[in-house]
């Protein structure tokens, strides 16, 4: 069990005790003072909240970092207030403590993959602000999933399952390895128990041999190394179960087929020391030279350095090799941590630190982010990536995610410089956009001011810098559009009315439209109309003139009665006068359809289209059926419904709505929802004739992605 006493003698230990402790046992009395009302962790609350401190501890961090650890979830039960803690422990403290809390209050979400990007997005926002947040995140999800026995199965999964999509690849971006690691593996154990199972029999199984064969590789390094004038510490191990599975399933052979288990460290004095060790080990072992990865001249973006490669002795054996310096070696236990230890500059932003910059461009690019898909798309690709390293013409090198290519590049540089790029000349040689980079490539960019982002560009980024900034330019773009076609389409109706736009823009009744209408702005509505979420029947019903608002007449849209021999203006019944006539709502027949009547008792002739699958299904007497034509003079726009399915680009639902603006159509409903990925629209117009609706149809389905057709429903005949 671990007491007060231990956190303040290890802090003390590492700042040789130059540092005030008071504010560490303040925070344990704040901590035991609101015990008996946490119910986080039941009745464990304080042990908890020692364990996160013990972890910080070991990370040797800042006296800020220690106390919020301790009173990092203080703030749920209301019993201590953010003004308390500020008061009684500093502004710096308060904040630390209050984005923990913004990011324990996400649990909330139903959802998982929204709560898991929300909370992903919150840990990024505050810690992209004080790095320390994400430190003291990480240790309180260590000590809770280290707990995760006293939760119920479900509740557990769902954590293990929210902590390897989330905090572990966040400690390994950050460096902490140790802490990643036992957070894979006890995810893991929860997760897959019987795949968990299986390698911990293996390893116990093969226990000794690999033993064996540890301690006697130990031994011929330790020789090897002082007989070459090599001063140098050796360490042996195996992997970690989640690292050994992972493999396995990649390469999809058994585990006693994996020839990297074992592994070996060797800790040397200076860097010219490493690569000397390297060229013995090459010597002595047979090397994979494609395994072989330099993070000495080329640091991983969380500083970490190390040369790695993999190597078989004389019997086949493999295993894995790490040779790095002493200083190197402290860097790869605390990561980014070693330089946010009790320095009194430690407050300053992230962005601010080399090792911790992408945090900052990570923050930018989830602001940019348009829902909780792309935020955990951003996410994953930033932590998931492996590097290249290039040079631009002056020399300086760019650290880019592989794959990155020549966007990826002009936007590292500068984002106006991506906005215009359209090549570049790599090595001397002139390339295209489409380029990937290579280790080590000095790259020049070509640019040009009439260039800007396409939506193809979005193919060859990689980077999330690049893609968040593609994306916000064609965003910007497809609302420029949406807003021109909305103010088409305003002043087209408002025409119809028979006003002036210049007088409706300066009434007062617009403002009243606006606010109507839910907005403040008349270009936010502009841009609502042209992306087709605003109905556009509003402006008349609102605009139209006051006569034809107060005259008392009574429409009906789907009923008329007809006269003289069967004759009304859009249809001719034979041999039937004064006859109630009604469309039939459920394949809604428009003027050129093949139309069939049917005589319903009460209800007068049911017009239906001729294969009308409601008039097949119900078999109805010969007798009821009625001959139906269209007449030529007929002008009435009758309703028809549309269904689309297509991309989610708002730029194809721009290009729908353009297509309808500019047939003249009137539209009468408009359904839209997001399935799988996939638009699907219902839409309901008004059209003159048959001619007139499959041009549309025709100019629709000629849009890339796009499927339309005439859709028909079950409905009462």
């Amino acid at each position: 069990m671990i007491r007060i006493e231990n956190i303040i003698a290890d802090f003390q230990a590492y700042t040789d005790n130059q540092v005030d402790c008071s504010p560490i046992q303040k925070a344990y009395v704040l901590v035991a003072k609101s015990q008996p009302y946490l119910k986080l962790f039941p009745n464990t609350d304080l042990q908890n909240s020692l364990e996160v401190a013990k972890i910080l501890v070991d990370l040797k961090l800042d006296i800020q970092s220690i106390v919020s650890g301790l009173l990092h979830n203080v703030l749920l039960n209301g019993k201590i207030s953010l003004d308390e803690i500020r008061d009684l422990m500093g502004v710096e403290t308060a904040n630390i403590v209050e984005g923990m809390h913004n990011i324990l209050q996400v649990s909330d979400i139903p959802d998982e993959k929204e709560r898991i990007a929300e909370k992903m997005r919150q840990m990024i926002f505050a810690s992209s602000k004080d790095i320390r947040i994400i430190f003291v995140n990480l240790a309180a999800r260590l000590v809770r999933i280290r707990l995760g026995k006293r939760f119920s199965n479900a509740k557990i999964r769902e954590i293990a399952n929210e902590t390897l999509q989330t905090y572990a690849p966040i400690a390994e971006r950050l460096g902490l390895s140790h802490i990643k690691t036992e957070l894979e593996d006890l995810c893991f154990s929860y997760l897959n128990p019987k795949a968990f199972k299986e390698i911990d029999d293996f390893c116990n199984q093969n226990n000794l041999v690999h033993q064996s064969f540890l301690n006697r590789l130990h031994d011929e390094l330790v020789e090897l190394l002082p007989a070459n004038q090599i001063e140098a510490s050796v360490k042996v191990r195996i992997k970690h179960y989640y690292s050994i599975y992972l493999k396995a399933q990649r390469m999809g052979i058994e585990y006693d087929q994996l020839h990297d288990l074992l592994g070996v460290r060797i800790i040397v004095k200076n860097k010219d020391a490493c690569y000397k060790v390297l060229g013995l080990i090459s010597n002595d072992y047979r090397p994979v030279t494609e395994s072989f990865k330099d993070y000495i001249s080329f640091p991983k973006p969380n500083g970490y350095q190390s040369l790695h490669i993999d190597v078989y002795n004389r019997n086949g054996i493999g295993f894995d090799v790490q040779i790095r310096t002493e200083e190197m070696n402290i860097v790869a236990k605390r990561g980014v941590a070693a330089h946010w230890a009790y320095k009194e500059n430690s407050n300053v932003p992230a962005d601010s630190h080399e090792n911790t910059s992408w945090l900052h461009d990570l923050s930018n690019s989830l602001d940019f982010a348009s829902d909780s898909r792309e935020s955990l798309e951003i996410f994953t690709r930033e932590l998931y990536s492996d590097f290249v390293y290039v040079f631009t013409p002056k020399g300086k090198i760019i650290k880019l995610q592989s794959g990155a290519g020549v966007i990826d590049f002009a936007f590292a540089i500068h984002t106006e410089l991506g906005h215009m790029c359209v090549g570049a000349k790599i090595n001397g040689r002139n390339v295209s956009i489409k380029t990937k980079l290579k280790h080590g490539d000095k790259v020049e960019v070509h640019t040009s001011s009439n260039q800007s982002p396409s939506k193809d560009w979005l193919k060859y980024a990689v980077t999330s810098r690049a893609l968040s900034n593609i994306r916000n330019h064609l965003r910007k773009e497809e609302r420029q559009e949406a807003e021109k076609l909305g103010r088409e389409l305003f002043a087209e109706q408002i025409a119809k009315l028979g006003k002036r736009l210049k007088d409706v823009l300066k009434s007062p009744e617009l403002k009243k439209f606006l606010e109507k209408s839910g907005q403040n702005d008349l270009n936010a509505y502009y841009a609502l109309l042209g992306y087709g979420k605003a109905n556009i029947s509003n402006i008349v019903r609102f605009f139209e003139p006051a006569p034809l608002k107060n005259r008392q007449v009574v429409k009906s849209p789907q009923k008329t009665t007809l006269t003289s021999a069967g004759r009304r203006e859009g249809v001719r019944i034979a041999g039937i006068e004064n006859m109630l006539v009604k469309y039939a709502q459920c394949c809604n027949p428009v003027k050129g359809d093949v139309i069939v009547g049917i005589v319903t008792q009460g209800q007068g002739v049911s017009i239906h289209l001729a294969d009308c699958e409601n008039v097949r299904a119900r078999g109805f007497n010969p007798e009821r059926l009625v001959d139906v034509e269209w007449i030529k003079s007929g002008s009435e726009k009758l309703p028809v419904r549309i269904r689309l399915r297509f991309d989610n680009l708002i730029k194809t639902n721009l290009q729908i709505m353009k297509i309808l603006a500019g047939s003249k159509v009137v539209l009468v409903k408009n359904d839209l929802q997001l399935i799988d990925k996939t638009t699907e629209q219902d839409l309901t117009i008004k059209v003159d004739n048959i001619e007139q609706l499959d041009k549309i149809l025709n100019k629709l389905n000629a849009i890339t992605s796009v499927k339309a057709y005439r859709s028909t429903v079950q409905a009462e005949v």
